[in-house]
């Protein structure tokens, strides 16, 4: 199976859980639809017209977490929009303050930083990927999550990966893994953090309609691999890093 193999990092980022409306929460990775639009933006798809293309069906995606983050609460104004005027809309009348939940590095960590697994059918998009990334003619700037937290791209690795399907069998995953493939474990280890993630949105269809169930995630708070027990396909690579494990979400 071809792969492309990218990391994402930026100085602070906000994925806004779905269920928080008032004050945006964020999860701790970008969810599966947030990284789909990260690849859009790379790749220069329209907005809403990409959702097909990276379906569950035909792109296979996967993440890990590369340095510990933490949550803040950071005071943040909006622009009142209701009965627009002239001052509303330049800031100088009725503001509406509120606060909004940011991941930002845990020092001496200086940014927030993502490794993003991809593979597709078509091996053209793959290849597309590799060489805007590659050659940093990214098509649209990059954010982790809201305009305010642009983020830098850099190429990993484009290659093939082993694939096996795994019946049970204990592996050191380094990827967010979805519970409901977790037979076993994760094994307590030492200075481990494990953390269950809240449920995160299924995949998108045309309109925004979401297609498929949500799931919870597992992954440890620091960015360390899990050993757990497998039921389902696990990929391998080898990097300058050293080898790689993983799950798709």
């Amino acid at each position: 199976m071809r792969v492309v193999v990218f990391d994402v990092s930026g100085p602070m980022a906000h994925f806004r859980r779905f269920y928080s409306s008032v004050t945006p929460l964020t999860y701790h990775f970008p969810p599966r639809n947030t990284i789909a639009g990260i690849l859009a933006c790379i790749l220069g798809y329209e907005r809403d017209s990409y959702y097909e293309i990276f379906s569950r069906e035909k792109a296979r995606i996967g993440v890990a977490l590369r340095s510990p983050v933490r949550r803040v609460m950071l005071p943040t104004d909006y622009l009142n929009t209701d009965m627009i005027t002239r001052e509303k809309l330049r800031g100088l009348d009725n503001r509406v303050p509120t606060s909004v939940e940011y991941l930002l590095p845990v020092p001496p960590h200086e940014n927030v930083s993502y490794r993003v697994f991809v593979s597709h059918v078509d091996l053209s998009i793959l290849g597309q990927l590799e060489r805007r990334i590659a050659g940093r003619h990214l098509a649209c700037p990059v954010s982790l999550g809201p305009a305010n937290c642009l983020a830098d791209v850099n190429l990993v690795y484009y290659g093939e990966s082993e694939t096996v399907n795994s019946e049970g069998e204990g592996y050191s995953i380094n990827t967010i893994i979805p519970q409901d493939v977790i037979v076993d474990g994760p094994t307590p280890v030492e200075g481990i953090k494990v953390m269950i993630e809240e449920r995160l949105p299924p995949d998108f269809r045309e309109g925004r309609t979401p297609s498929g169930a949500s799931r919870n995630y597992v992954f440890e708070a620091s960015g360390k691999s899990l050993r757990v027990k497998i039921k389902g396909e696990v990929f391998s690579l080898e990097t300058a890093e050293g080898k790689f494990h993983g799950v798709f979400m």
